[in-house]
């Protein structure tokens, strides 16, 4: 099954981002509507609901001129609207006036072939102008229910001429039906391109800003995954990772400073324990030099030899991940030869012939020269352990950092090869070893950022140990073999 990944941050952001964007263009979408429901734009509306009762209701008289009949709604027209005035005109200039109104109007003629105009007397006085075919003509009519002026008062009057389509229906009807759809219409063509502008630089804009915000954490995680076992006392770093993510930091911080604790106390049980079985095993090993000369002598002394080993490895083994040594510049043609005197005598003691080959020039390396020293010790003590006891073992030094430690023994399967680096395995149970001299060698390459290789030859086996230098001027690979 595919493994889950979690979400990215910045795409759900950037998502919640635009989303909000779009609930707030409809938020000012329906508040806009809401407004124009509330306040109702009545007033030109009147106006014109006005002349379409006068247009119903006027008449000319026997002489020509205009009047109007006396209907009960002209009556709740002047009760509802008190400053209610208009003008009736046909196409001879007959007039029919009521109300206070501007006598500019009186004089003002407007064309006969519009369907209506808008008069704004001000900022809040409109005034409809309409012309209308009736029984008796087309007129014009000028109305409004607002007090744009006191009779013969000179009022000045803006005109904004607006030619309106034929009117059908009435009143509120009509304005809702066909203003309000088109005002929709003309919200959705300015909101609609906003969402998408807005939408796009928020897509362009928020992972960029996010990304720069979080440059920090990528910091902080690359960080971790530097971490070694060998630096597991490094901490991460919180200055430069988001506030909200302190915690977490935090957190693994406390982790790591738990697992470190845990681990030096593991470490100081093991070291005490060893330290502690040195003590016996001398005593015992003295006691046994004492026995009769036998067989059974024989043997509880090579018992003795191998837990005084375990007991020196494992004490080896700790020192190397104690940190407390001090790195020196070192030749490792002086180091190796060094090794190679002390070991010869026993090397040929047991029947092999032994062969030291140094670098041709020197080999200067920064490294911690006793754990390079226990790491070589116990690679030439494997080959002597495992190599039959007869031909040759041959330790060469290259300037590259390479220590060789060649044998004509059989050497190791590659299917166990891997396993063999492992603490307390051994390919023969029989053996005086304990199966940690690999996996000591190995934790001490592994120290100077080096590896321990396996490789066959054509007569038999070789072991490199490959330093890198505690400078990091070699990066090694993660083969286990040649």
């Amino acid at each position: 099954m595919r493994p889950r990944t979690g979400r990215s941050l910045k795409w759900v952001l950037t998502r919640r981002l635009i989303g909000l964007q779009a609930c707030l263009l409809v938020f000012f979408f329906a508040l806009l509507a809401g407004w124009v429901w509330i306040i109702d734009p009545e007033l030109e509306d009147t106006n014109e609901s006005v002349i379409r009762v006068l247009a119903k209701h006027v008449v000319r008289q026997a002489d020509g001129t205009l009047d109007m009949a006396d209907v009960p709604e002209l009556g709740e027209l002047t009760r509802r609207y008190p400053d209610l005035w208009f003008i009736i005109r046909d196409d001879r200039n007959n007039l029919y006036r009521w109300g206070v109104f501007p006598k500019e109007l009186l004089t003002e003629v407007f064309p006969m072939s519009i369907e209506g105009a808008t008069l704004k007397g001000g900022p809040s006085a409109h005034v409809a102008v309409g012309n209308r075919d009736t029984p008796i003509g087309r007129l014009q009519f000028v109305a409004s229910t607002d007090r744009i002026g006191a009779k013969n008062q000179d009022v000045n009057i803006w005109i904004s001429l607006d030619i309106d389509v034929p009117e059908g229906g009435g009143g509120a009807e009509t304005f809702w039906l066909t203003v309000v759809p088109a005002t929709g219409v003309i919200l959705a063509i300015l909101v609609v391109p906003i969402l998408l502008v807005t939408g796009a630089a928020t897509l362009i804009a928020t992972p960029y800003s996010i990304g720069r915000s979080l440059t920090g954490l990528v910091e902080t995680a690359n960080q971790a995954k530097a971490i070694e076992f060998e630096t597991r006392s490094a901490r991460l770093k919180v200055s430069k990772v988001p506030s909200e993510i302190v915690p977490l930091v935090d957190a693994f911080n406390h982790t790591l400073s738990k697992l470190d604790r845990g681990y030096k106390q593991h470490s100081r049980f093991l070291a005490d324990a060893a330290h502690e079985l040195r003590t016996p095993i001398a005593i015992v090993r003295t006691r046994a030099d004492l026995l009769p000369e036998s067989a059974d002598s024989r043997q509880l002394l090579r018992d003795i030899d191998r837990l005084s080993r375990v007991a020196h490895q494992l004490l080896d083994i700790q020192a190397i991940g104690a940190g407390s040594q001090a790195a020196q510049m070192v030749d490792l043609n002086q180091l190796v030869g060094r090794i190679a005197a002390d070991l010869a005598p026993g090397i040929i003691d047991a029947g092999y012939d032994f062969l030291f080959e140094p670098a041709p020039a020197e080999a200067p390396f920064m490294i911690y020269p006793s754990t390079i020293e226990l790491a070589v010790t116990n690679l030439i003590r494997n080959a002597v352990d495992h190599s039959g006891y007869k031909g040759a073992i041959a330790v060469s030094v290259d300037a590259q950092g390479f220590i060789d430690v060649c044998d004509e023994g059989p050497g190791i399967p590659p299917a166990e090869r891997g396993r063999v680096l492992e603490p307390f395995y051994r390919l023969n149970t029989h053996s005086s070893g304990a199966g940690l001299g690999l996996n000591l060698a190995r934790k001490a390459a592994e120290l100077h950022f080096g590896r321990l290789l396996f490789a066959d030859t054509n007569s038999g086996f070789r072991v490199r140990l490959e330093i890198g230098g505690l400078d990091g001027s070699r990066a090694p690979t993660d083969s286990n073999s040649l």
